[in-house]
């Protein structure tokens, strides 16, 4: 008897294509047309309706008729999903070759699928592909792969050369183009007056300008294709803009004229009316212009005022300026234009009458249409005619200000060796030319690539549509060639990575390029059982917008149709929990508790079935993990718990700043509170008493001398000093992470680690220090400490069960499935929305062509103006509307059951209160309301109350609990011996003490104020040195130099100095740079003439296995061949000290850094080498013979 073929692998059989009834589900007709290889298609997949399955038979029908396997493309927008579809081919192919001739036993699909299949083994036999040797000839990759195939094929067109790595981790690359932007402001350019400008309007807050312009340097694909265009001459940048807005206004007025046309000749003959009857006679002769009126008003910007005074008589005044605030007007006076009578007579009162109730008819007219009252109330929104002009001069500057900051991004980048994907999405844009100017690269791609397919097309960003439309530009229909876009808009949830679902909708209308496309719509729903999918059609259908918007992103809402009509699970349950008003941690633990409990019942119930707990942000998710603790659940979770969450990292970092500031004293406290001390309060106060006159570390040091301390300080002391004495002895004379690594060696911190999930944290810790460790220290050690911060951890539950419970955020849960599905913290606020120093904004206008809007916060006490309310009304819309997505996105990861968990409080007449309005529960309590009313729990007891959170409820007034060793493991008398002996040893060697400033490396975090405000002023001065250097106009730049000062001022007021104080700083610096730079003994110094003349030189070495970063302030190469090596010193001399004991003292402090430079070169080049100092307070070049 001849055997059935082999079934299908069976990760290929849960799809629709091995359901026996396919061929009747309720959408197969627009599966079919997408296996039509000769058109092109755009498919809204809704979730669960088997798309993957869908792009790959494609993929493989195309692969059959193509005559080399790089003419297809397959692009996906992450490494899971490609991976996916590249294994699924193979797998189809491999099955489809072991299978024989009979096919009686297979359903149609996979009939189907082997027809398919069969015909691309026989392509590849005849044209010896070895698809299934060679994998890799499946050109199926991730948007970002590609663009950076593309940017290398072009390096020097697309700005990408050498080889660099791609990474999402660009801070230290963005806070270095913002530095370097800012640090124009010293020079005599066209940069340095729009920079002024800039912070000008900004109030000068340096800070706040630097935060604002990383954040826009990390969304620079929204606003950096237009920057070029904008900035050709400052006329053009304004007509850009105002071009934008009139169109934005344009757009906003023809859509309410639509919506009014029904009711246009009753609206029409009110105006005239009230106009013509107004009391106010400056607002009557200000609108006589417009009046009277034969059609509603224009829709172009001047016609704004007349639309505003007919929603005058029309809705109320707003307290705020939000549209869905707004209200109809309930009845109009003389005010309005609508007087009880116009002559005294009782016909003119009649008449009057007449029209106040054929206001009140239009009215009820148009309530009849929901969205009418919005519309108009949006209109109070845009800016009239000549009202945002002060806002022009500001932002031309800022794009002048943002092309700099993009050009010393790509800087960075090149000295780092590093790019993002923002920038290699650019780069390939840059690699493939104009659309109507193709590069070579382009034309060759052309005619390679005859078949392109994208998958998740709802997140694709403007610059991605960019690049796809170069990639099809010339492709016309009916030529063979073919575009497959697969996304679902109702799941486009990434804006914050610059995804805009309006390019999608766009795509549906007007195809991409020359190519139109034709939508097909999937309905089947082949993950979720018939419970689930009634819940979310009936409550998503109100949730979601009814109509769609382009430039708004508003996405109406598609059903989905049952395919699995058995059920085992419970569909949708709400648990809400009440309390009092007041009572929010309550109301969190009582959550908290409850979902845990969930989990424990759900595995009870159903065992072996999958349960993922998910939220809208990662803290969400850590508020609830102290209750799964407590009962013993295991779980995975990625990108959840950070670093610096961890307290033995809180101490490590402790450790750090001790060693590297020996004066803060906050950190001193620290260490000593840490386990392996853990003094208590008492005995921290007493020795900061006894260290007023010092800082603390000193009176540590002399602890024998202070009066009852209690036995445990005493106990924990001798062995914390001297541990410590030898880390602060070693700095800078070793590796930063040697010094750390060996002081928490000796102070026994391997024993604070209770977990070895935590050891393994401790050895991310001190990789991390070697990675941001320069000579020794830490350039900044906030950024360190910010590093930390965002550095996650792998979850110290990794369960390895069957029924292992998943923790993820709603974000990541996308293209996830599970059994089971628990969403909390539903009526949780986002975080505060504060104003923003800039907003930003791209729109797609009613063409789909983007367009970029700016404005800025204006001075604090005055208005805020038009276009700033509208660009952040805007981006709240699109939030809420974004939110609504998310929200659908997690509850449809749910095959058999979703639980919603929120708490809410009840008002005193026993109703809910509204949820927040930011919160994803507010999104769909109208639907919820009557079926909660059921089901809410007013409040929930449990056994397992985590001891930690119950413990945050009671009187704060309890001791704080201390942690600490027990026993503290002390030293041997041998190990003491040994590290008292090396720590004199290594301070006697260096003849360094601790709070010398100048002999610390440049970067080195100060003991005092006053030694932070030296390091600053030397920065300073550094700076100017170098770009004084560069400059090909020298007395030019020097007699810019109260421009120079105003940006010190700026530097220096983070210090918080006295206005006396900064004054004097102020002046001692000009004097000092301008003796230093017109001495024309020095001048030779600064000629950027010299061979081979470099300024802050980097250098670089290895030693024991770490790299050690130096700086060079000044080097060059003199017409005898010499090598100079210069080292700038802001010391100031002493006043008991004569001039040469001031050289000889510095000659004999730096000798040993300079001949360390100079040993630095010789390993690179062959030439004599000459040192010297260049110290400014004098000022004098002093030339270091060699010892």
């Amino acid at each position: 008897m001849k055997q059935a073929p082999p079934t299908l692998p069976t990760h290929l059989t849960v799809s629709y294509m091995n359901d026996a009834s396919s061929s009747h589900l309720p959408d197969q007709q627009a599966r079919d047309s997408a296996l039509d290889i000769e058109q092109s298609f755009i498919v809204q997949a809704p979730a669960g309706s088997g798309k993957t399955e869908l792009l790959t038979m494609r993929y493989l029908k195309l692969l059959a008729m193509s005559s080399q396997p790089e003419e297809v493309l397959a692009i996906t927008f992450t490494k899971k999903a490609a991976s996916e579809m590249r294994d699924r081919i193979i797998r189809i192919l491999s099955w489809c070759r072991t299978c024989d001739g009979t096919c009686s036993h297979l359903s149609g699909i996979e009939a189907t699928r082997l027809k398919i299949g069969r015909s691309v083994l026989e392509g590849d036999s005849r044209q010896n592909w070895r698809l299934l040797e060679s994998p890799g000839r499946l050109r199926v990759q991730t948007i970002d792969s590609f663009c950076f195939y593309l940017a290398k094929q072009l390096p020097t067109l697309s700005q990408i050369g050498g080889n660099p790595n791609v990474t999402e981790d660009i801070d230290i690359c963005c806070k270095e183009a913002v530095h370097a932007t800012l640090a124009h402001l010293e020079s005599d350019t066209q940069l340095a007056h729009h920079i002024e400008i800039v912070l000008t309007h900004l109030d000068n807050d340096l800070a706040s300008v630097e935060n604002q312009l990383l954040q826009m340097l990390k969304q620079r694909d929204q606003w950096s294709n237009y920057i070029t265009d904008l900035t050709a001459n400052n006329n053009e940048t304004v007509r850009f803009l105002k071009l934008g807005l009139s169109e934005w206004i344009r757009e906003t007025l023809l859509s309410v004229i639509s919506a009014l046309k029904h009711s246009e000749d009753k609206l029409v003959e009110l105006a005239n009316f009230a106009a013509a009857n107004l009391d106010d006679e400056e607002q009557r002769l200000s609108l006589a212009k417009f009046f009277p009126l034969n059609c509603l008003p224009n829709s172009d910007i001047e016609a704004l005022p007349a639309w505003l005074f007919l929603l005058s008589f029309l809705l109320k005044k707003q307290k705020s300026d939000a549209p869905d605030t707004a209200e109809w007007l309930r009845q109009v006076t003389k005010n309005h234009g609508f007087p009880t009578k116009i002559d005294g007579s009782k016909e003119s009162q009649t008449a009057c009458k007449a029209y106040k109730c054929k206001r009140d008819e239009v009215i009820e007219t148009l309530q009849r249409n929901p969205d009418v009252l919005q519309q108009l109330a949006f209109i109070r929104l845009l800016p009239t005619a000549g009202e945002e002009n002060e806002q022009w001069a500001f932002v031309t500057s800022l794009c002048h200000v943002l092309r700099a900051l993009n050009a010393e991004l790509l800087l960075s980048f090149t000295r780092h060796g590093v790019v993002d994907y923002t920038q290699t999405g650019a780069a390939a844009n840059l690699a493939l030319g104009a659309e109507d100017e193709p590069t070579d690269l382009a034309l060759a791609l052309d005619s390679s690539i005859n078949h392109i397919l994208v998958d998740e097309f709802q997140d694709t960003s403007q610059l991605q549509l960019n690049l796809l439309k170069k990639l099809t530009a010339g492709w016309l229909p009916g030529d063979g060639r073919t575009l497959f876009l697969v996304g679902d808009a109702m799941q486009s949830c990434y804006s914050f990575r610059n995804a805009n679902v309006g390019i999608y909708l766009d795509a549906q209308i007007r195809g991409i390029g020359e190519i139109r496309l034709k939508t097909l719509i999937l309905q089947s729903n082949f993950r979720s059982q018939q419970p689930m999918i009634d819940w979310v059609n009936n409550i998503f259908a109100d949730a979601f917008p009814a109509q769609a918007d382009i430039s708004r992103g508003a996405v109406p809402f598609s059903r989905a149709e049952v395919i699995h009509k058995k059920s085992d699970g419970e569909g949708v349950d709400i648990n809400l929990i009440t309390t009092e008003k007041g009572q929010r941690l309550e109301a969190l633990l009582q959550e908290s508790e409850k979902l845990a409990d969930t989990v424990v019942n759900l595995q009870e119930r159903y065992p072996g079935d999958s349960i993922a707990i998910l939220v809208r942000t990662r803290t969400q998710l850590r508020n609830f993990i102290p209750a799964l603790r407590a009962r013993n659940l295991s779980w995975r979770a990625n990108d959840i718990d950070r670093l610096a969450g961890l307290p033995v990292i809180e101490d490590l970092l402790s450790l750090v700043r001790a060693i590297l500031n020996p004066g803060d004293n906050f950190s001193w406290l620290c260490l000593l509170r840490a386990p392996w001390c853990g003094l208590a309060s008492a005995d921290l106060l007493k020795l900061n008493q006894h260290s007023r006159a010092s800082n603390l570390w000193l009176s540590i040091i002399d602890y024998r001398s202070i009066n009852n301390l209690s036995a445990q300080a005493l106990q924990a002391l001798p062995q914390f000093v001297p541990a410590m004495q030898f880390a602060i002895a070693s700095r800078y004379k070793r590796s930063l992470r040697q010094s750390v690594e060996a002081a928490w060696g000796l102070l026994r911190g391997i024993n604070c680690c209770l977990t070895e999930l935590e050891i393994n944290c401790v050895q991310c810790f001190f990789t991390l220090l070697s990675e941001q460790e320069v000579a020794g220290g830490l350039d900044d050690i906030f950024a360190f400490e910010e590093k930390v911060g965002s550095t996650f951890i792998p979850s110290p539950e990794t369960g390895s069960q069957p029924d292992k419970l998943e923790l993820l955020t709603m974000h990541k849960s996308k293209g996830l499935e599970f059994d089971h599905v628990l969403l909390p913290g539903l009526s949780q606020s986002t975080k505060h929305d504060g104003k923003d120093l800039l907003v930003w904004h791209e729109r797609l206008n009613a063409d789909g062509n983007p367009r970029l809007f700016l404005a800025a916060v204006t001075a604090t006490g005055l208005e805020e103006s038009s276009l700033y309310k509208l660009i952040r009304h805007e981006k709240k819309v699109r939030q809420k509307l974004e939110s609504a997505r998310l929200l659908y996105i997690a509850i449809t990861r749910a095959k058999k059951s979703a639980t919603l968990f929120a708490g809410l409080s009840r008002e005193e007449d026993g109703e809910f209160s509204t949820p927040p309005s930011d919160s994803l529960l507010a999104l769909v309590w109208p639907q919820l309301r009557r079926q909660v009313c059921c089901n809410a729990q007013t409040s929930y007891v449990s056994n397992h109350r985590p001891p930690a959170i119950q413990g945050s409820l009671q009187s704060s007034k309890q001791a704080t609990m201390i942690s600490r060793l027990n026993p503290i493991l002390g030293f041997t008398d041998e190990e003491q011996k040994r590290m008292t002996v090396l720590t004199v040893y290594i301070e006697n060697r260096w003849q360094e003490g601790d709070t010398a400033s100048e002999d610390r490396p440049d970067h080195a975090i100060s003991a005092t104020n006053a030694e932070r405000v030296a390091s600053k002023i030397g920065t300073l001065i550094h700076k100017v040195f170098e770009t004084y250097t560069r400059s090909n106009s020298k007395p030019d730049y020097l007699a810019q130099l109260e421009k120079i000062v105003a940006f010190w001022k700026l530097s220096l007021r983070p210090l918080q100095l006295p206005s006396v104080e900064m004054e004097r700083i102020l002046n001692h610096m000009k004097t000092t740079v301008l003796k230093t730079l017109s001495d024309p003994k020095l001048n030779w110094i600064f000629d950027n003439q010299h061979r081979e003349g470099a300024c802050e030189l980097g250098i670089s070495r290895m030693h024991n296995g770490h790299t050690q970063q130096f700086v060079i302030d000044r080097t060059f190469v003199d017409q005898d061949n010499t090598r100079w090596i210069i080292d700038y010193k802001t010391s100031q001399q002493q006043p008991d000290q004569t001039e040469s004991e001031f050289i000889q003292s510095q000659t004999e402090k730096y000798r040993s850094q300079l001949e360390n430079y100079r040993d630095l070169m010789k390993a690179v080049e062959n030439r004599n080498t000459r040192l010297a100092l260049l110290l400014t307070d004098i000022p004098a070049l002093v030339e270091i013979e060699p010892s």
